[in-house]
């Protein structure tokens, strides 16, 4: 990194001034990154200098001290492009706030630094045109705020989100627990980048929403009252024809906590200071029952996302890595919000499968789709946010216009595939839209058509056409002329090199160069050697340079190309302004066309499958059927190297709801239980799913527990975590929910962990009655199946060789017949005492569990404890019998009163274990 070529000037007076003001700013947190704008560059100080050295220059070497011996500041300076990248990471990557501040004159002629501008993940407004710049790239940020009631003595939790990309207003309000449990379901699934909580929020609910990486940010209370509300609403709502044109009477207004959430967030986004958002939102409420019910723990259950940064390199490793085959910036951002809302209802989900079963039949179709129409179009969703903000230029406009130009190839294809194969859900979901919005359209080509010279376009010029003014007409014919004049130097240069004009050298242009020439690296020697031509750079696609007359007339044609775009910047306002009137056509188009990516990308990994996924046949909720044939986890299958082994799994209200699985450790419980989930979720967000067939009735919650590991986030131990995730499941699971619980009671003692674990599923299979799976190795809870009919026993199978265990991964009915603890050991090379020591002790615990298995099972349990009472003072009498005081004979003749005294009391227990 090149150390700052900007210094600091400042004499001792203004470093102290400067120094005096600094040290006077409120207090922040490490989050918060403050800018000095200088004009030319920008300026940190303090701990931001500091972090910003490290971040941006990789060290801390360029760190300046300003001010005097006793009271000097850490500075760093950085140019635009470094402010500006530097910029980006903090708001869209590391989630930081920034304040901007300004050197502003003053009535007295002087001049003050004042905040001019500030931001945060979820409030971008003031910087989107510096971040959005690019705006094939933008991941698009909305920000939720949180207020916490009560109603009828239950702990309501209201939620409310702000979407600026679509202007709305979305309100929510749910029951919830200590845990915040909902909370954090509703967070994982609709992802907000930053959270407004009132001042002396609850704790655990700012950890809920900060552990997925979300900024939370504090707000005054008073911000949370729904005072002065309905007044805000009435001028940003756009309220339908027909419709009452009073906020009050929204029924979403009767959610009054949601609302003061609201109310937040409409002032800490200061939508009310600016008019272009008057008359522009709409409002609705959240319906949490429209999506599947999937927290946190079910997301990092199932790898729906990367969990490290590590993974992000190996897409196959998550969910969403696997499906993500997406041509467009709108599909990417649709498929992240799709995987984590599956849906509910039925007719929305055979919706999808049918589109996807259109595309997985027609080859062709989807190929051209995807290697074709859907890549050459830009973000839509962005460029139409920008349209309407009215800060697009012509560039942009054109950008559009070449978007809908492709739109009839990309119909004509659908067509024709429909016609081949009518499927009148790709009809009435992409053809007829289409079609309309191409249509609305046609006055928008028209009007690029007529005004942007689009003959410039390709010279990388974005200009309006010369015959709209007479002003506008003379640059055009200069600049034609300098153009004929630059065209017969090249034809000199070509004749001095002795090359051929427009074959071996050629004439074209850039934004950055403007006219250059350019020959093939080939034939660069005769260029480099000749001090006549002046080379500007040297590529893979040639040199490019100058002469000194060919600089002349470049820099005379640039000057009259920027008096010719001041002059259009009128003509500009207005294509813009026209423009702006298509905004929701665009957005809708957008919309419409990520559907279709997003779909195409699922009948891609499909068909492209090791083998292909297949369609699910849907049943209505309520009706408890999950059956897989040769279900596959999708990721796993990918893996080099893997040969996967498909299993079977058939759950059946009344018949069978709950699955233990028990097997030796790396046997492929886990993995099972978890292409099961998937499965489930596959279906549920439109996807085919990977196995020979499929049944699924519609889920209303996917809940899992998987993995053993602390929260310092929570605050819990591991034990805690889970026994909080598993009484979350309890609460909210129905006859309609999956549950997935693997290795269940492992942080505590073997009895408690095995008590609780065989109480766990007693309740979900006696009371709940929902499909289950749970994975152990407490070999006591498949004892259970015996009791409750619904509840059977599969297992993992393992052969066991001399020195090797061969795992089989294949899931069978029955109790796995033994443990491989034992026989690992030995593969591990433990000690041949430690081994023997292991199976004596096996032995013995086995001998006990048989003894207490053979007993009555009424009063079994006091049998037990009274036995293991009695053998405990037995063993306490006998280790009080004094060798050295009696002989052996009488130490003999105690021990057998002692144990005739202990058999006289006939416990079962001691009975069984005699025999």
């Amino acid at each position: 990194m090149v150390e700052p070529a900007t210094k600091l000037n400042l004499d001792p007076k203004q470093q102290q001034r400067f120094i005096a003001f600094f040290k006077s700013l409120p207090q922040k947190p490490a989050t918060t990154i403050r800018f000095f704008n200088r004009t030319d560059f920008y300026t940190l100080h303090g701990s931001d200098a500091v972090f910003a050295a490290k971040e941006v220059y990789k060290t801390t070497s360029f760190l300046k001290m300003i001010g005097s011996e006793n009271d000097k500041l850490e500075s760093i300076i950085l140019n635009k492009n470094n402010f500006e990248s530097f910029l980006r990471d903090l708001l869209l990557v590391k989630s930081y706030r920034v304040e901007v501040y300004c050197n502003k004159p003053t009535a007295k002629g002087s001049a003050s630094w004042v905040l001019e501008f500030k931001g945060s993940p979820g409030n971008l407004s003031q910087f989107e045109d510096l971040l959005f710049d690019s705006v094939d790239q933008v991941e698009w940020n909305c920000v939720a705020a949180i207020k916490i009631g009560t109603k009828n003595k239950d702990k309501v939790v209201g939620v409310a989100m702000v979407d600026a990309v679509d202007h709305k207003f979305n309100v929510c309000e749910f029951v919830d627990d200590e845990y915040f449990t909902n909370l954090g379901a509703f967070i994982t699934q609709h992802g907000p980048k930053e959270c407004l909580v009132p001042d002396g929020c609850c704790e655990n609910a700012k950890k809920v929403v900060s552990r997925g990486g979300i900024l939370v940010s504090s707000r005054k209370n008073a911000e949370f009252s729904d005072d002065g509300l309905v007044q805000e609403l009435n001028k940003l709502l756009l309220f339908q024809d027909g419709q009452l044109e009073k906020a009050a009477a929204l029924p979403e207004m009767n959610l009054k906590i949601a609302a003061g959430a609201l109310h937040a967030i409409i002032k800490y986004l200061e939508l009310l200071s600016n008019q272009e958002n008057y008359s522009q939102y709409s409002i609705s409420t959240f319906e949490l029952s429209k999506f599947v019910h999937l927290d946190a723990s079910a997301v990092q259950a199932l790898n729906i996302t990367p969990q490290s940064q590590s993974t992000i390199f190996n897409k196959h490793h998550s969910i969403i890595g696997l499906l993500d085959k997406c041509r467009t910036s709108h599909g990417h951002r649709l498929l992240a919000q799709w995987i984590k809302q599956p849906l509910c209802d039925i007719n929305a989900i055979q919706e999808r499968h049918d589109i996807v079963e259109a595309l997985a039949m027609d080859i062709t179709l989807r190929a051209s789709l995807h290697d074709d129409h859907l890549r050459r179009i830009p973000d839509l969703q962005a460029l139409s946010k920008k349209v309407h903000r009215k800060k697009a230029n012509l560039q942009d406009c054109y950008r559009i216009y070449q978007a809908v130009s492709k739109l009839p190839d990309l119909l004509n294809s659908l067509e024709t595939s429909y016609q081949d194969n009518p499927q009148p859900t790709l009809s009435s979901c992409f053809i007829t839209p289409l079609k309309e919005q191409i249509t609305e359209l046609d006055k928008y080509q028209e009007m690029v058509q007529s005004t942007i010279d689009l003959d410039s376009v390709d010279k990388g010029e974005y200009l309006i056409k010369s015959e709209f003014d007479q002003d506008l007409q003379d640059y055009r014919e200069k600049m034609e002329k300098l153009e004929e004049q630059m065209k017969k130097h090249l034809t000199s240069v070509a004749s001095d090199l002795d090359y051929q004009a427009h074959k071996q050298i050629k004439l074209e242009s850039n934004s950055m160069h403007g006219f250059f020439f350019r020959v093939t690296l080939k034939d660069a020697k005769a260029i480099t050697r000749n001090k006549s031509y002046e080379v500007l750079d040297t590529n893979k696609g040639g040199a490019r340079f100058r002469t000194k007359k060919l600089d002349s007339l470049n820099e005379e044609y640039l000057q009259i190309r920027e008096n010719y775009t001041k002059h259009q910047e009128s003509i500009v306002n207005e294509v813009v302004s026209i423009a702006a009137g298509y905004t929701n056509t665009l957005q809708f188009l957008s919309f419409t066309l990520a559907q279709l990516d997003v779909l195409c990308s699922f009948a891609m990994v499909a068909e492209s499958a090791p083998k292909p996924f297949v369609r699910p046949k849907m049943h209505p909720k309520g009706t408890g059927i999950l059956s897989l044939k040769q279900c596959r986890h999708p990721c796993l299958e990918l893996e080099d190297g893997i040969s996967y082994v498909p299993n079977d799994v058939h759950f059946e209200q009344g018949k069978s709801t709950f699955i233990i699985i028990t097997g030796p450790n790396m046997g492929g419980k886990s993995t099972y239980i978890r292409s099961i989930g998937v499965t489930a979720l596959l279906a549920h967000i439109g996807c085919f799913v990977p196995c020979d067939s499929a049944e699924i009735s519609i889920l209303d919650a996917i809940l899992a527990r998987m993995g053993a590991h602390d929260s310092q986030l929570k605050g819990m131990s591991t034990f805690m975590v889970e026994m909080v995730e598993t009484s979350s499941i309890l609460r909210k699971a129905t006859a309609d929910s999956l549950v997935i619980i693997d290795e269940l009671g492992r942080g505590t003692s073997t009895y408690e962990g095995c008590g609780i674990a065989w109480a766990i599923v007693e309740h979900l299979a006696k009371e709940i009655k929902c499909p289950s799976l749970f994975a152990t190795h407490f070999h006591e809870l498949t004892r259970l199946a015996d009791e409750i009919e619904t509840i059977h026993n599969f297992h993992v199978t393992a052969l066991t060789l001399e020195d090797k265990l061969l795992l089989l991964y294949q899931v069978k009915p029955g109790v796995c017949n033994r443990s491989f603890g034992i026989h690992i050991a030995k593969m591990a090379k433990f000690p041949d005492r430690v081994v023997e020591e292991s199976e004596q002790e096996l032995q013995e615990l086995e001998d006990f569990q048989a003894a207490a298995a053979s007993l009555p099972e009424n009063d079994r349990k006091r049998h037990i404890q009274e036995g293991e009472q009695l053998i405990e003072d037995f063993y306490s009498k006998v280790m009080r019998l004094k060798t050295s005081e009696s002989s052996e004979e009488d130490i003999e003749k105690k021990f057998e009163e002692l144990k005739q005294d202990l058999l006289s009391k006939k416990n079962p227990y001691i009975e069984a274990l005699i025999k």
